[in-house]
């Protein structure tokens, strides 16, 4: 009886936590933040603070969207500094410091509440790992906390106002407000260099290149081809310096026709596509599209149409 008397407060316990958080509301904290126990949100921190940060939404992600339980969605988180007025009769402004593309998919659809790292602990983030969420890499750099650190290592001493919005499907849907105090940000730069080193060996040792669905030699070697050979590769985009293994993850070619005429336009298929990046460790590119136009009544030459994301990968998982 006492442990089921137990379980019950336990879990009411829960919920009432659960319910003291106003929906549209984000709640701080210099520690990671358990979502359904939060404590007493931290509105002022100092230089060099951790900052952790829950956004309590007005409906889950999936129905904010309205979307299937396998998609993949974008929501967005943005920083902006509050500034004071020049003068007495204006109001406060809100500029803009950065933001981020946070794309969630899978059990974190079914919440009704984000977890935010902005300035984790490099040793404890879980941003890079959490599954169902993933920031993207713009050339060398990814995007999340990697991105808000550096913007706070950039700003001047004193006390700096900010406001976080988090934005689905173009509306807000939670903000809230914290102070950040010092007399130099520019620690945040090193913690910014250190989780977008996380950030690139997150999830490196389980990545597998997707299973192929198409055995072709031939097109594999005209892949490769076409792939080295194009502006992605040749201006830096792709960050590879060799092709490791190509996986063509369609089972045939996809025909595209005139939606008026119904003429075939071209026909394309994708690979996944495992390289050696630049430093010498290895990831592979999803999606990777070619085509072929249609031209005179035959096929032309394959050519590449574009990558998707750069998804790191242990070296030992390449041939798996």
């Amino acid at each position: 009886m006492k442990r089921i008397l137990f379980s019950v407060v336990f879990l009411l316990s829960r919920m009432v936590y659960s319910a003291a958080q106003n929906p549209g509301e984000i709640i701080f904290s210099k520690t990671s933040i358990d979502p359904m126990q939060p404590e007493t949100s931290v509105r002022n921190f100092e230089a060099g603070d951790a900052v952790y940060a829950v956004a309590y939404l007005p409906k889950t992600i999936q129905a904010m969207y309205n979307a299937q339980s396998n998609a993949k969605l974008d929501v967005e988180v943005f920083i902006y500094e509050i500034k004071p007025p020049l003068y007495d009769y204006q109001q406060p402004s809100e500029e803009q410091l950065t933001f981020a593309n946070m794309r969630v998919s899978g059990e974190i659809l079914k919440n009704k509440y984000l977890v935010i790292e902005i300035a984790p602990d490099p040793a404890q983030t879980k941003a890079y790992s959490t599954p169902g969420i993933t920031f993207k890499e713009f050339g060398k750099k990814f995007d999340g906390p990697v991105n808000f650190t550096e913007s706070l290592s950039k700003i001047e001493a004193g006390k700096h106002n900010f406001k976080i919005v988090v934005k689905c499907n173009y509306s807000e849907v939670a903000s809230g407000n914290l102070a950040i105090s010092g007399d130099d940000f520019s620690m945040y730069k090193k913690r910014s260099e250190e989780l977008n080193s996380v950030a690139q060996n997150a999830g490196a040792k389980e990545a597998v290149l997707p299973a192929a669905k198409k055995t072709d030699a031939t097109l594999q070697a005209k892949m490769n081809a076409s792939f080295k050979n194009s502006n992605d590769w040749k201006s830096g985009f792709i960050d590879a310096s060799e092709v490791l293994r190509i996986s063509i993850i369609d089972p045939d070619w996809f025909i595209r026709r005139n939606e008026l005429t119904g003429a075939i336009l071209h026909r394309y298929i994708r690979a996944a596509i495992a390289v050696k990046t630049k430093n010498g460790n290895c990831a592979y590119y999803d999606l990777v599209t070619f085509q072929e136009d249609y031209v005179g009544g035959k096929f032309q030459p394959l050519k590449y149409d574009g990558a998707g994301d750069k998804i790191m990968m242990d070296c030992g998982n390449v041939k798996k």
